[in-house]
């Protein structure tokens, strides 16, 4: 209690308490806005046991290290916690050369270390961490003293009581390692934040080819002189490119496939990826990327094979009109979760979108948990649910259309920030070309979050959006309706478009599939399909409404909120009033007007 560093709000005294009391893993069900991380961190902080702090992203880890600086402030305690980051991140000597990707940075990192002039400089550097850092901290500390950024982090770990990092440090057996070989996880207690996310952990495993990739493989070995590989790479790829032509013959856009088939080059792999590093090295020393198709490719097909006949990995082929994507895809979360959380003194997990926290628990493969759900003082908030509208079918017809416009135009009549926030980007783009003619009628600017978007030009648009104000419009699967802070009146109403559900393509059926396997025919649906999509609509609502000095207006635009399945799934603060689509207009107007 005494290293929290506010004052408590409604809930957060309790739930601290009910952490700190504890002895089992937990489940924090709390509505955005909660405080959930200084809670969490005040219970747990001491100098016994360090907190490993899991986030979805490296860019999330600094959060919990700036809550840190607030605690030692308070309570005078002088605790040591920073944020971790992979070498992609953190390799100064990559960066002057303009070495940007992951894997080639890695590769960078093993060749060069032995002559790089920071990791040398790090055998003289007095290492004596007396402050919580965040990444951007440790960059300028490194380059002022030009030592190496990464390795500068592995000796912090034997001073943190606190290390904040994204989720492959633990659930990837490899990252995992370079962790608790310093700091043993099993005197470590776990912080898992936003951990809904959870159920998408399997992408460790996934990875993707092309038929540019094979075509890049035979131009690598053509040029080293290995024609007889370069022969098997070309067999390989006919295979695939009879794959292709059938799947565009069919008009196909996706086909599971058989990776098997290729199984029959699988002693030629080794070699493959031989030259494939020879490859890399060379064009190190010539200054490039050290990237190779062939290392890539027998990599892709020599973990591959280790997978055949795994429930819950799939192998897709997507056909595009020049090319063939082949993807590993991993779809498991409970078999792999289930060993990493025993490794742990104990886990908190937490997030505003847990509920139901049994089916969070059982698809994770928790045990021994205890879970409980908190609420706090959030401002006012008036909530609708209209009837006679629905996003319902495979498409949006020109009726429904309209009618989504006929109350959007009403809706975008109030004076204040607002969003509208689509089930997809295929919903979005229908109602797209009338937002811009009610947008310009109303002299309001549009600020549109599309497809493939860059993250730079996605931060353009939310400042923008922030600082002049207007109408947001996003799908409620991208990164603005979960990743994005609105605190005051940076956004003060959001109209729903839909339920967010996963279009029913042969991946979601797949993995509708592997869930109802595993947990049965009713709980698998409900738990691959529902909750995923309630999670998004949860966390879409969950950007206006931030403290008790908010005050937001939320209009669900789909009939189907008002069925038990999916309106026990809501938010705590939404407590919603069904109102018929004639008089859903005046409504939306009257509800502003008593906030």
């Amino acid at each position: 209690m005494r290293y929290f560093p506010y004052s408590f709000r409604k809930g957060q005294e309790e739930a601290l308490r009910f952490i700190a009391k504890s002895q089992e893993n937990l489940c924090i069900d709390a509505p955005t806005g909660f405080g959930k991380t200084p809670v969490i961190l005040s219970a747990l902080i001491n100098k016994s046991h360090p907190v490993i702090w899991a986030v979805r992203t490296g860019n999330e880890a600094d959060r919990p290290v700036e809550e840190l600086k607030e605690i030692n402030k308070v309570s005078k305690k002088k605790f040591f916690g920073f944020s971790f980051r992979g070498k992609r991140d953190m390799c100064l000597a990559a960066r002057e050369r303009g070495i940007l990707e992951t894997d080639s940075v890695a590769y960078f990192c093993r060749t060069f270390r032995a002559k790089c002039p920071y990791y040398e400089n790090l055998r003289y550097y007095t290492i004596n961490p007396t402050r919580p850092l965040i990444y951007s901290e440790i960059i300028q500390i490194c380059r002022e003293a030009k030592v190496c950024p990464y390795y500068l982090q592995r000796e912090f770990l034997y001073h943190a009581d606190l290390v904040s990092l994204s989720y492959n440090y633990i659930v990837h057996p490899g990252m995992s390692w370079v962790i608790r070989s310093i700091i043993p996880f099993k005197a470590c207690y776990l912080v898992v934040d936003e951990a809904h996310n959870l159920r998408l952990v399997g992408n460790i495993n996934s990875d993707q080819i092309t038929l540019n990739t094979f075509k890049n493989s035979m131009r690598e070995l053509d040029e080293v002189g290995e024609l007889e590989l370069k022969a098997v790479v070309l067999e390989m790829m006919e295979i695939a490119e009879k794959i292709h032509r059938n799947m565009l013959g069919n008009k196909e856009e996706e086909r599971v496939i058989d990776i098997g088939n290729f199984a029959i080059y699988a002693e030629y792999l080794p070699d493959i990826k031989k030259v494939g590093e020879f490859v890399r090295r060379r064009r190190l020393d010539e200054g490039k990327a050290p990237r190779s198709s062939s290392y890539h490719l027998a990599s892709f097909f020599l973990d591959s094979f280790e997978f055949i006949g795994k429930d819950g990995i799939s192998f897709i082929a997507t056909a595009e009109p020049n090319n063939l994507i082949i993807e590993r895809w991993d779809m498991r979360s409970a078999e792999i979760l289930r060993d990493v959380w025993r490794q742990f003194r104990k886990c908190v997990f937490c997030s505003g979108t847990l509920k139901p926290v049994e089916a969070f628990a059982e698809t994770i493969g928790l045990e021994d948990w205890k879970g409980k759900s908190f609420t706090t003082e959030l401002g006012k908030c008036r909530s609708l649910i209209i009837k006679g509208l629905s996003t319902r079918g495979e498409e949006l017809s020109k009726e429904e259309v309209e009618k989504y416009i006929e109350l959007i135009e009403t809706f975008t009549e109030i004076d204040a920030n607002l969003a509208i926030f689509s089930a997809s980007y295929r919903i979005q783009n229908g109602l797209l070309p009338s937002l811009k003619k009610i947008a310009k009628n109303k002299g309001k600017r549009l600020y549109i979050e599309r497809q493939g978007m860059q993250g730079d030009k996605a931060r353009e648009i939310l400042d923008g959006f922030k600082e002049n104000g207007g109408i947001l419009v996003a799908p409620m699967t991208g990164r603005f309706a979960e990743g994005a802070d609105f605190p005051g009146k940076e956004l003060e109403g959001i109209f729903i478009v839909g339920i967010p559900f996963e279009r029913m393509t042969l991946r979601t059926k797949l993995y509708i599939e592997y869930y109802k396997r595993v947990y049965g025919e009713d709980k698998g649906w409900y738990y691959s399909y529902v909750i995923p999509a309630m999670h998004r609509a949860s966390q879409a609502l969950g950007r206006a409404l931030r403290s008790k000095d908010d005050r937001a207006l939320f209009v669900l635009g789909d009939e189907r909120y008002c069925e038990k399945i999916y309106s026990r799934l809501l938010p705590s603060f939404i407590k919603p009033e069904v109102v018929g689509f004639n008089e859903a207009g005046k409504r939306m107007i009257d509800a502003w007007e008593l906030l």
